[in-house]
C-alpha cells in the first residue's frame, strides 16, 4: 500500500508509446508513473513543491516533460524516461512493510 497524497491531483497523462498501460500523476509534491493494468505504483518522482500545469511525455525525444506557472513565473523541468523506472520487478518505492524501525 502506498502513501495517501496529501496534495490534489492536478495533472494526469498516459504514455501512449507503450500501449497506454502506464499513467503519469502529477501532484505538487510529486509525479507518479502507476501501471494501469496491474494497479502497482513503479516510480515516485519529487519535484519542488509547485502545482503542475502541464505534463506531457515526448517519445522521440525519450523526455518527460513538466510547467508550472506561480507568481507571473513560468518554470519548466524535464527529466529522461531511461531515469525512470517501469520495471515492476525492481521495488524502489517502500512500502509500510518494507520500513523498518531501528
Amino acid at each position: 500500500m502506498t502513501p495517501i497524497d496529501t496534495s490534489a491531483i492536478t495533472n494526469l497523462t498516459f504514455d501512449e508509446e507503450r500501449n497506454s498501460e502506464y499513467l503519469f500523476a502529477a501532484s505538487s509534491e510529486n509525479i507518479k508513473l502507476w501501471n494501469i493494468e496491474t494497479n502497482k505504483l513503479l516510480d515516485c518522482l519529487s519535484i519542488i513543491p509547485k502545482t503542475i500545469s502541464d505534463l506531457k511525455i515526448a517519445n522521440e525525444e525519450k523526455f518527460l516533460l513538466m510547467s508550472a506557472i506561480s507568481n507571473n513565473t513560468i518554470s519548466v523541468w524535464y527529466t529522461p524516461l531511461e531515469n525512470i523506472n517501469f520495471d515492476e520487478s525492481i521495488d524502489i518505492i517502500p512500502s509500510s512493510d518494507s520500513v523498518k524501525s531501528q
